[in-house]
């Protein structure tokens, strides 16, 4: 039984679990949906268990991590996205959200970031968030924008790319 950490209209953002392996392995094994995550490419299994493995550790210890998102109508698991401490770059959030590409171009990477800022700021009581995307992932740009981030400038410190980094203040508010 999924236990469901955050709800959207069309969405369920639930805490991770193994058993959703087989799924997300189908997601993060296609090259061109891993195209912009990190630093590129697609993830074996044994990266993908670990991932679900360090993700569920997170969700225990610190109460966010990125969870598997789940369609409602569907109750396909189509992504994850959530929150997760960069633990490079001292006490920063990061916001992010990678959905297989069948799921690309639907609102639900916008859904996924308003309602992981919104937990983050009233939940967790955040006073900050982060987001970086490729320069050129133009999508995912404007949906930070959407959600209510505001780009900061560029940055090689995330994932050893170039990236642009988005910010957001709990003060500015969740649009």
């Amino acid at each position: 039984m999924r236990k469901t950490v955050l709800t959207t209209e069309r969405l369920m953002l639930v805490a991770p679990d193994m058993g959703d392996c087989d799924a997300l392995c189908r997601l993060w094994s296609d090259p061109e949906t891993m195209r912009y995550i990190g630093a590129g490419g697609a993830w074996s299994r044994e990266q993908i268990v670990e991932r679900i493995e360090r993700a569920i550790g997170m969700q225990r210890d610190r109460g966010m991590t990125f969870w598997t998102v789940v369609e409602k109508d569907s109750d396909q698991v189509i992504g994850q996205g959530g929150l997760v401490p960069i633990e490079f770059n001292g006490s920063e959030i990061e916001l992010g959200y990678r959905l297989g590409r069948a799921h690309w171009g639907k609102g639900y990477a916008t859904e996924i970031a308003r309602a992981a800022a919104a937990y983050g700021f009233d939940t967790l009581d955040l006073d900050a968030l982060v987001a970086v995307c490729y320069a050129e992932n133009l999508p995912s740009r404007r949906v930070l924008i959407k959600a209510g981030f505001h780009e900061a400038g560029e940055s090689d410190l995330y994932y050893g790319v170039k990236t642009i980094v988005h910010r957001m203040n709990a003060s500015d508010g969740v649009r």
